[in-house]
């Protein structure tokens, strides 16, 4: 009897001894999926493009695919020198589209305001040198206008890319919007005076846009 019982107490001692060995080989089954959810996403990461190589978004808007250029473009666009007038970065883009490819949408400002940045103006630029003028910035207004939003949307579906620029002026109560439409007509962009004045109750990108595109007539010849 004695015998058998250390017999037995012997086999249970092994049996643990094996499930302990077992155990520490093997580790929590959970790390091991850990480890391997953590490589495939290194593995990803290493094969998708920076997030900061993504051209960025027009304030407020979408902008339309292959519009703008990479932020290493835009960042090179800031360093434009617009003379005694700074950059205003929050609205200055680089181009990607037809007639201006490779160049710089530039928004400059007072130096003197910078919230809001009143006296703006805007331009497109090729390296240091301004290359073209938009037709009746801010409707015509010259006093202390500036730019809240700018958005690049094909708005007829003519596979051009036009302009939309929110912009807004003081007065004595309020500022009040003065918005613009620039179409692109392949050699240049256009604007239709009286088409923007229908504007002038919208705040943003969006609302513009919408009202484009549903009174195509009175902004595209």
């Amino acid at each position: 009897m004695r015998t058998s019982t250390i017999y037995k107490t012997a086999v249970l001692a092994s049996v643990i001894l094996a499930f302990a060995l077992a155990g520490a080989g093997c580790g929590d089954p959970a790390d091991g999926r850990r480890t391997a959810e953590d490589t495939r996403a290194e593995n990803r990461a290493a094969a998708e493009p920076a997030a900061t190589d993504a051209p960025p978004e027009a304030a407020g808007s979408r902008v339309d695919a292959g519009a703008l250029g990479s932020k290493a473009a835009r960042e090179l666009c800031y360093e434009t020198d617009t003379g005694d007038f700074p950059v205003l970065r929050s609205q200055t883009f680089a181009l990607e589209f037809e007639p201006f490819k490779g160049t710089c949408f530039v928004t400059v400002h007072n130096p003197e305001y910078d919230d809001p940045p009143m006296e703006s103006e805007f331009a497109i630029y090729r390296g240091n040198k301004r290359i073209y003028e938009f037709p009746e910035p801010f409707n015509g207004v010259t006093a202390g206008c500036w730019v809240e939003a700018v958005a690049f949307q094909d708005l007829n579906g003519d596979g051009l890319i036009d302009i939309i620029v929110v912009g807004k002026c003081p007065a004595k109560t309020a500022p009040y919007q003065e918005n613009m439409v620039y179409a692109n007509t392949g050699k240049g962009f256009s604007t239709n005076l009286d088409a923007n004045y229908r504007l002038s109750e919208m705040k943003t990108v969006r609302a513009v846009a919408d009202h484009v595109r549903d009174n195509q007539i009175a902004f595209f010849k």
